[in-house]
């Protein structure tokens, strides 16, 4: 069972991801308020972080900066999940650190396979 921590301002995908994570025999653990990401890795030290792009305060993309530039969460993997799909923001989320990239809307076949690809990668 691996530890998912998702960080979307949005509650309801909040509430849908961690229906799929559960639905996998993994943890779910979220943050609503991107202020409260970087904390919350350190403090969980989760196996996977599923991290929108658009948030308020701090973008996906600098919280994923953040969690790969720490030598103690750098091994953290991070999936960016976004409505964004063109390539100027896949490429700006790779360049980041992020491990994977999915858009949404999330199809939760796929999803689930993405999520457990990531882990065992």
């Amino acid at each position: 069972m691996a530890k998912i921590l998702i960080v979307d301002d949005d509650l309801e995908t909040i509430k849908l991801l961690e229906s799929l994570v559960r639905s996998n025999d993994h943890e779910p653990y979220s943050v609503s308020e991107s202020r409260n990401a970087i904390k919350a890795v350190q403090t969980i030290m989760p196996d996977l972080v599923l991290l929108d792009i658009m948030m308020a305060e701090i973008n996906g993309i600098a919280i994923c900066k953040l969690i790969k530039s720490d030598p103690e969460t750098s091994s953290v993997r991070v999936i960016m999940v976004s409505a964004l799909s063109d390539e100027g923001t896949k490429n700006d989320s790779f360049n980041a650190g992020a491990d994977e990239f999915v858009s949404k809307p999330i199809h939760p076949k796929e999803f689930i396979r993405l999520i457990n690809d990531t882990l065992n990668a």
